[in-house]
């Protein structure tokens, strides 16, 4: 009895312990911070990760289900971004972006 009693008030202060500790949103650690992100906030401008979450951003629920979002190319001010589908092992490709990485315009190409 004495057992039961001092393995469920143990077991209640770590669960307690957990929710305490869990309850705030963690802080980015090095290991959450890309090359990316790290050279393109040197630089002042959009990372290519979030290029991807503001074209990610544009799809609609269904297509955040089913499709992929790739980095292409950077090439002048813009990062090119396709979305695709893998059918049967090949690679479908849906949509193609452009997002200024200094204004963040996103723009729907082909």
């Amino acid at each position: 009895m004495l057992r039961n009693l001092s393995f469920f008030i143990g077991t209640g202060l770590l669960v307690i312990s957990c929710l305490i500790g869990c309850s705030n949103e963690p802080e980015k650690t090095e290991s959450d911070v890309t090359f990316s992100d790290k050279n393109a906030e040197e630089k002042g401008v959009l990372s290519k990760d979030d290029a991807e979450v503001l074209v990610y951003n544009e799809l609609s629920a269904e297509e955040k289900q089913n499709l992929t979002i790739d980095f292409i190319k950077e090439e002048g001010t813009k990062y090119f971004i396709r979305v695709y589908e893998t059918v049967n092992g090949e690679m479908k490709v849906k949509k193609k972006y452009t997002v200024d990485f200094y204004t963040e315009e996103i723009k729907l190409i082909d």
